[in-house]
């Protein structure tokens, strides 16, 4: 007999994406969503799969979310997602099987990214999997964003590519959306940071493409694969100057602020001239100067 499985889902204002995430989750014994305020009626459709939803204040990311969600979840197995993933066909029977009989404790399952609305296997973020499924007690949840989970068992499984099971991540349909979560998630201070010499900004930027660049098929230059590349290094290179500029205090506002107090220069007193009449030239500058008739 196989021990139940809790799933929980963090969502914020996704409710068309939140729909087909909790189909998917549907063989689960148990179904949780964690809605941050959303204002889109996410809560509404989540009431309708799940077996509990909470409703908690708004956060910019998933990890401050994530020990809460597990604090609800009261069977053995459990499995945690975002609202902007969505489990394949093959998940649901493959997990009942593999959960009746694995010494595992923690399972890794391959996630598929949709990075400007597409997955492409040529591109640096294939293959990869992530630690989402465990027995109660495995893992442990922090705020760390990007760092939050730490495992408490090395008994670990990856379930196999060719299986068919995998997460499809739907996460970024555009640049500005990437730009958008990049300038997020760098923004929180208490974040897995990207490693790297503060001393030489412009070599960090350059090794950063290099990295994901020689991760990625790229026999076409301009194609799919190089955009994303240059995405994740994006995200690298700015994660790094907001490091550069914490660890220098600098404090751009203030110093803009400084800037104008010296750029504020007294004017002259100047007396007011009446509507519909001119001033004065000066008698330097009024030779050579041609009135026109409306003036």
């Amino acid at each position: 007999m196989r021990d139940k499985l809790s799933v929980f889902v963090i969502s914020h204002n996704r409710a068309s994406l939140l729909d087909s995430c909790l189909r998917a989750v549907s063989f689960a014994d148990e179904i949780i969503v964690i809605d941050k305020s959303s204002t889109d009626g996410s809560a509404v459709v989540a009431s309708r799969h799940a077996d509990r939803v909470e409703i908690v204040a708004w956060t910019p990311t998933v990890e401050e979310t994530r020990g809460f969600a597990l604090s609800l979840c009261r069977h053995e197995w459990i499995m945690f997602l975002d609202d902007d993933e969505i489990l394949s066909a093959e998940t649901g029977p493959w997990l009942r099987r593999a959960l009746a009989g694995t010494d595992a404790d923690i399972l890794a399952i391959p996630l598929r990214h949709y990075i400007l609305g597409v997955h492409d296997e040529r591109a640096c973020y294939w293959p990869e999997a992530h630690h989402r499924l465990f027995r109660k007690g495995t893992i442990e949840f922090t705020s760390t964003v990007h760092g939050g989970t730490v495992l408490r068992s090395n008994r670990i499984a990856s379930v196999p590519i060719e299986s068919g099971v995998c997460i499809h991540h739907l996460s970024h349909p555009d640049v500005a959306g990437f730009i958008e979560r990049t300038n997020r998630y760098t923004g929180q201070p208490n974040r897995a940071r990207v490693s790297g010499s503060e001393d030489d900004l412009a070599g960090f930027a350059h090794a950063r493409i290099d990295y994901w660049m020689q991760r990625s098929d790229r026999r076409d230059s301009n194609g799919y694969p190089s955009a994303v590349a240059l995405l994740k290094a994006t995200y690298d290179i700015v994660d790094r100057l907001k490091t550069w500029e914490e660890a220098r205090g600098l404090d751009g506002a203030a110093l803009f602020r400084l800037a104008q107090q010296e750029l504020s220069v007294p004017n002259p007193q100047r007396t007011r001239v009446p509507a519909g009449s001119s001033r004065p030239l000066p008698a330097d500058l009024s030779k050579g100067v041609t009135r026109t008739r409306d003036e």
